[in-house]
């Protein structure tokens, strides 16, 4: 059994993707989609079913040029996977965004992250050069770690590789997959061990300093809110696009849980804008950097948000995390991993997703 976040939706069909940031966004990937469907030629070097040997392979090539702190994230169960399988390999990163240098900081076998800029074709100068650096090097393996993913076909053709993985060339049987899980479930089907065990979790890899210094920043945010030592709660009252829940919201859902679950004290997590989602009557902390965020959640053991990067940086740690899905299918996003949920608010009911919320969490607390 995979190691999946509990659904509070019973719906087993997916529903048609929303557009979450806007007409002009949908319309630069179609134009991208079209590109990659008729200037790239089907490569000779893609491997199928099996295909893939188990040993030689050295120097690995991970395409996924996307900018967004939680596709970023989805990449980390591929390179635990790759760890395993060829332990002595190297792992380049093609990524578009600055959080790629910061999450992949605790991976060993990770050589370059290189990365594209978000609006590629503005900064001709730039992209051209990333993409000659990609185009200097020799890979055993490229793997195109997004279905779907336009630049991410583009990039891994340019690359010169002997093999090519698609994610996307993988059959789709049985139920919708975790976007977590699908390069880890490509990797073992081009090995010939498809169904080998379950897909490892997401992993920020925090050392044991970073650690530390969590709880001190969680120590030094509660010092005078917290002298009972309850149980810490991070909330990210935060997303982008139509996944945003207002402020009245939030406050309703924060009265309704601590109504049901008791004592707990609660931290905001405040976004980049700094504002207050919480009315401003909680304990705040901001950081801009994506590992002191990760310990900091760490420190407070359970963390809740809608769907957003930040909640899955949550589930890159050792926290309990909830998501709270509207418009985006849980079976796809949902935060990886067994002690974590994602609960419908789909209804617009604050408290029946704190009624769902603090169900969870008791769960979570029975011995």
């Amino acid at each position: 059994m995979p190691p999946v976040a509990s659904l509070s939706s019973t719906t087993s069909n997916e529903p048609a993707r929303t557009p979450m940031h806007g007409n002009t966004a949908l319309w630069r990937r179609r134009v991208a989609a079209w590109l990659a469907r008729h200037l790239v030629a089907p490569p000779k070097n893609l491997v199928g079913a099996g295909q893939l040997p188990a040993a030689g392979i050295q120097r690995i090539l991970v395409c996924r040029p996307n900018h967004r702190l939680g596709n970023t994230l989805l990449l980390t169960p591929l390179l635990v996977e790759i760890e395993r399988r060829f332990p002595g390999a190297e792992v380049d990163l093609l990524s578009a965004g600055p959080a790629a240098h910061s999450v992949f900081r605790g991976f060993d076998i990770v050589g370059d992250c290189m990365t594209l800029d978000r609006r590629a074709a503005r900064r001709p100068l730039a992209t051209i050069g990333a993409l000659r650096k990609l185009r200097s090097r020799r890979y055993d393996l490229v793997i195109d770690a997004a279905a779907g993913s336009s630049s991410g076909r583009i990039a891994s053709a340019m690359a010169k590789a002997r093999f090519q993985l698609r994610t996307d060339a993988m059959p789709n049987e049985g139920p919708v997959t975790h976007l977590a899980a699908r390069p880890v479930q490509a990797l073992r089907w081009a090995l010939g061990a498809r169904g080998e065990g379950e897909v490892p979790l997401l992993d920020v890899r925090l050392t044991d300093a970073e650690r530390r210094c969590g709880q001190d920043a969680l120590t030094r945010v509660l010092r005078d809110a917290n002298e009972r030592g309850l149980p810490v709660m991070a909330i990210f009252p935060n997303a982008t696009g139509s996944k945003r829940l207002p402020t009245y919201w939030w406050s309703d859902f924060a009265n309704e849980l601590l109504a049901r679950i008791g004592d707990v004290c609660i931290v905001e997590l405040v976004s980049a804008d700094g504002q207050s989602r919480l009315g401003g009557g909680y304990p705040t902390y901001y950081t801009s950097d994506p590992r002191k965020l990760a310990s900091f959640i760490e420190a407070a053991g359970t963390y809740i948000s809608a769907d957003c990067g930040v909640m899955h940086l949550a589930a890159a740690t050792n926290a309990t995390t909830v998501g709270l899905f509207g418009p985006t299918y849980p079976g796809r996003y949902a935060p990886y991993g067994r002690n974590n949920a994602a609960i419908a608010c789909d209804d617009g009911c604050p408290r029946h997703a704190a009624t769902r919320t603090a169900a969870h969490l008791q769960r979570r607390r029975s011995p």
